[in-house]
């Protein structure tokens, strides 16, 4: 995948509410404005437990690698959620499992896509 230069793009379920309340957080948190966003095809009727993916040009980065990826990236604070590597990987493997298979169910869905701001529209693709 072909990146412009620094950026990350973030692929994420956007009719999941968890998933589009997480966006707009990491909107708010990325003050260096590396991240771009895209969503991924809907995944609300064959079960598919990805709700978010994370390329940085070179690597892709899945389940909760993507989100220790993210935390990494947006620095800070954020770069705390990185103490989460000290779970053994299989174990951050199935919470991330077990919780986008219930996300839905958890928190609903929309009934259409997630829609950015005017101000953050030039940052999806």
């Amino acid at each position: 995948m072909n990146l412009p230069e620094a950026k990350i793009l973030i692929q994420f379920d956007g009719i999941c509410i968890l998933c589009s309340r997480t966006i707009q957080f990491i909107l708010k948190a990325d003050r260096r404005r590396k991240f771009l966003f895209q969503t991924l095809p809907d995944s609300s009727d064959n079960g598919i437990a990805e709700s978010v993916i994370v390329h940085d040009g070179r690597t892709t980065y899945t389940h909760f690698d993507a989100i220790l990826k993210i935390g990494k990236e947006l620095g800070g604070v954020y770069r705390l959620i990185g103490i989460l590597r000290i779970i053994p990987s299989k174990w951050r493997h199935s919470l991330y499992v077990w919780i986008a298979r219930n996300r839905y169910r958890w928190f609903s869905v929309s009934q259409s896509c997630y829609i950015p701001s005017l101000k953050d529209k030039e940052r999806f693709i």
